[in-house]
């Protein structure tokens, strides 16, 4: 507990002097709006005065207490907010931030439906802690202090049962508490897996809808309530134990307390005035602490999402930028693996072994072999979404874990098999790249990309929106889109995972002519799908179980009888009854 709220209040000390300023407003308001019961003594022990002046004094107090202890709260409240708002925004900057940098690795595994219950719960968590912990457990502080202050005048043994009344109430609380933390953790993994599966149906909904099985995703849903509904009820039970377990005991002491007091007026040991000052603080004092009692079951609610909403600033980066990184200043993009093995996190088995290969620059390499020899995973390597577990890469003669991750991609454009687009316009997705791009580069790039024809015959042009995750565009003008944003960034390295195996003929000629235009003088690599391509590359790698097992161009590699390209050529030409 104490490194989360040190985790909290280094946001907040960020604006130490507005938070140090909203801190003695907020002291001064308490003090003195707790001084209302002692106004109540003195207006009682005035009324046998029958003196007008001596009445009204007390009544002119109380007045002036009030509108000035409320003037303070509301001043009190908007300097809380000058520090809460930014602290708040800084947090979800801070942890959006760290998402970013996140390896590929975490993203992989990540269940986005349960980050973004993390992110929306913490955030409320983070602004409904700071007003419960300042406002609702600083109050009841100050009050109890002014509260003693006064006691201590009256009776030492009324102000030891008060402490340990109030002592007796936290200890019973923070018991209860822990255990309604404990079930509400419990409780938030069932709800975090109810909204992965909510946003699994929402992503997928085309698949859904292809194989009609709406029912099966709502029966789907409502198995899930079942776990979610009982572990609900478990938690709001903890509700009711708070309620009933400290409500007795505070009431009951409330109870020792008045018969104390109804003594020593009887024998003459209190005035009417303190009696009427006790009663009077004990009332407003356990209102407080019971509106403490119900705010402090949100506290524990709170404390348990912003722990999930921190802790995401816990994930490790597994890839890390060098501590003096190089800077690469026009490259020619030589790429050079020598030696390098790999193993995906968490697996023993290496999908890449021994691997050497020497890219000059401008040449282009299509790299092709069956699903899951490793092809993907090269590219994965050269972006440092891992690292080599083994030798190294070079770009140009500079081992790439030497560079600035960010560096490192800005060098190099991808083309990946299935663009993700944002939902936003086709201008918009087009220029995400370079930052400062103009609409005169962007319509260019379409051009380059063979995609302008297709924008302008859109109803609004470059304004268009491509809908969630390019949903409106077809397969090929997404990777038409994803050709013309890479284009932009005029990169001297350009990886195509190719994806033209289920697009029709026309757009698979006006992708591969869009990319030989740009390929020029660049280094190109190519995770081949289709033959059409192969044909034209100056070297093809040829790879199978993680290792290279041939390299050399078109016509080289099909003299090959026995190998493996010769067989995927004529598998993917001919068609399946080659194998008979």
């Amino acid at each position: 507990m104490l490194k989360l709220l040190k985790r909290f209040y280094q946001f907040l000390w960020i604006y130490r002097g507005k938070f140090i300023l909203f801190l003695l407003v907020l002291v001064v308001a308490g003090v003195i709006g707790n001084l209302g019961p002692y106004t109540y003594k003195l207006l009682i022990e005035a009324l046998p005065s029958q003196n007008y002046r001596q009445i009204l004094l007390p009544v002119l107090l109380y007045v002036g207490v009030r509108v000035i202890s409320n003037w303070l709260s509301a001043l009190s409240n908007f300097l809380g907010d000058r520090v809460l708002i930014p602290a708040a925004r800084d947090a979800r900057l801070t942890i959006f931030r760290h998402i970013q940098d996140l390896d590929f690795a975490f993203h992989v595994n990540k269940n986005t439906g349960s980050l973004i219950s993390a992110f929306k719960r913490g955030d409320n968590a983070f602004f409904n802690l700071f007003n419960n912990i300042h406002h609702e457990i600083g109050e009841v502080a100050i009050g109890l202090t002014v509260l003693l202050f006064f006691f201590t005048g009256i009776s030492p043994l009324i102000t030891i049962l008060t402490v340990a009344i109030f002592a007796g109430n936290i200890l019973l609380g923070w018991q209860l508490i822990g255990i309604n933390i404990a079930k509400r953790k419990l409780f938030n993994e069932v709800e975090d897996e109810l909204s992965g599966i909510i946003t699994d149906n929402l992503i997928n909904y085309e698949t859904v809808k292809f194989f009609a099985q709406e029912v099966k995703e709502e029966r789907r849903l409502r198995r899930s309530f079942r776990d979610w509904t009982q572990r609900l009820w478990q938690y709001v039970n903890t509700f009711r134990l708070i309620d009933i377990v400290v409500g007795t005991v505070s009431n009951l002491g409330a109870l020792l307390i008045f018969w104390l007091m109804i003594k020593r007026l009887i024998t003459g040991q209190s005035s009417v005035g303190d009696f009427v000052l006790v009663t009077s603080f004990m009332t407003s004092f356990y209102y407080q602490f019971f509106r403490l009692l119900y705010h402090l079951r949100g506290i524990a609610r709170d404390f348990t999402d912003i722990q999930s909403y921190f802790a995401i600033l816990e994930e490790k980066i597994l890839v890390r930028d060098p501590a003096k990184p190089v800077k690469l200043l026009n490259i020619q993009g030589e790429i050079n693996f020598g030696q390098v093995s790999f193993a995906y996190p968490g697996f023993s088995k290496k999908v890449l072994k021994n691997i050497n290969l020497l890219i000059k620059p401008g040449e282009s390499v299509a790299f092709v072999g069956r699903s899951g020899v490793g092809k993907t995973t090269i590219v994965r390597l050269l972006l440092r979404f891992y690292d080599v577990a083994q030798g190294k890469i070079a770009l140009d003669g500079v081992d790439i874990r030497r560079l600035a991750k960010r560096q490192l991609r800005s060098l190099i454009g991808i083309v990946p098999q299935e663009p993700i687009l944002f939902n936003n316009t086709v201008e918009f997705n087009i220029g995400y790249g370079h930052q400062r791009a103009t609409h005169h580069q962007i319509i260019k790039a379409a051009k380059m990309a063979n995609l302008d024809n297709f924008i302008q015959s859109l109803p609004e042009q470059y304004q268009t929106q491509v809908g969630e995750r390019g949903i409106k565009l077809s397969g090929g003008q997404k990777q038409r889109l994803a050709i013309a944003r890479m284009l932009l960034t005029d990169p001297k390295v350009i990886i195509f995972d190719e994806a033209t195996s289920n697009l029709d003929s026309e757009s698979e000629r006006l992708i591969q002519n869009a990319l030989w235009k740009i390929a020029r003088d660049r280094t190109l690599l190519i995770i081949a799908h289709r033959f059409a391509t192969v044909r034209r590359v100056g070297k093809i790698v040829v790879m199978d179980r993680g290792r290279i097992v041939a390299t050399g161009s078109h016509q080289q590699l099909i003299k090959n009888k026995q190998g493996i390209y010769q067989y995927l050529w004529r598998l993917q030409a001919h068609g399946p009854h080659v194998l008979r």
